[in-house]
């Protein structure tokens, strides 16, 4: 018979993604203002041992991925981890979960936009950030308001320019650093010239690991999207161990280049 809170949830329900659709929407909401913008912060707070933070980081989402992978195939619903919740625990459960991942995305779209204001400033200094946080909002309202495969087209290919951005980046830094002729002030020894790889000691390193913890938001959105993939008994744990492994490849490789 099922359940009929799971059962209800599935109604209308589209299933057409696929697993590449999905690990790209993952790394799509991954990758962003985490590495882009936040690193510099993480790097502040731990110096070169950051790359530790973030292993550490990428270790601790693997092992909650793997255990939503399981709940989302045994549940490919809409509701995700709030139906899990009320299914496995409680209604009220269920509530607490699901407003609680509201109001995290609520607060995590206002730093999106902020975040292209401050980008778009270096190329528009005379306008207003403002007119790019409204209209950037409008136009993410628009292709999440639309059909689930337009939604996914738009994020695969954005999510590939970023992709494609952060593989020209290691290209070039690890010819800078191999390659090209030596100059002063770049290379390996920075990792430990300036107080160590360890500069602000343990503590700077275990507090950046909170602060990678957000740079790998958006891999749950795999589970949130399971319910709309085409065969989730495979698509849903391939997307989530492809997601993990790429995005600690990209965000270990890219601190290291960058310190």
């Amino acid at each position: 018979m099922g359940n009929p809170i799971i059962h209800e949830q599935d109604n209308g329900l589209n299933r057409d993604l696929k697993t590449n659709q999905l690990t790209m929407i993952a790394m799509g909401c991954a990758i962003g203002t985490g590495l882009f913008l936040g690193s510099g912060l993480a790097i502040g707070t731990a110096g070169p041992s950051v790359l530790i933070s973030y292993a550490i980081g990428a270790f601790i989402v693997l092992l909650l991925m793997g255990c939503l992978a399981e709940m989302t195939v045994a549940h490919p619903t809409s509701g995700s981890f709030g139906t899990i919740a009320e299914r496995y625990i409680n209604p009220y459960s269920g509530f607490i979960v699901r407003y609680s991942y509201w109001v995290a995305n609520v607060l995590a779209v206002g730093v999106e936009v902020s975040a292209i204001a401050v980008y778009m400033k270096y190329w528009f200094p005379d306008v207003p950030g403002m007119v790019w946080i409204l209209l950037f909002a409008g136009v993410l309202i628009y292709i999440n308001a639309t059909h689930v495969n337009t939604f996914a087209t738009f994020e695969y290919w954005f999510s590939m320019i970023k992709i494609s951005a952060i593989v020209i980046f290691l290209l070039l830094g690890t010819y800078i650093l191999f390659g090209a002729p030596e100059q002063p002030g770049i290379g390996t020894q920075n990792l430990v010239n300036d107080g160590g790889f360890l500069p602000f000691g343990w503590w700077g390193m275990w507090v950046a690991i909170f602060i990678s913890l957000f740079s790998f938001l958006g891999t749950e959105m795999i589970a949130v999207t399971a319910g709309e993939a085409k065969d989730p008994d495979v698509a849903v744990p391939t997307a989530l161990k492809a997601t993990v492994f790429r995005l600690t490849t990209f965000y270990v490789l890219t601190m290291a280049i960058m310190l």
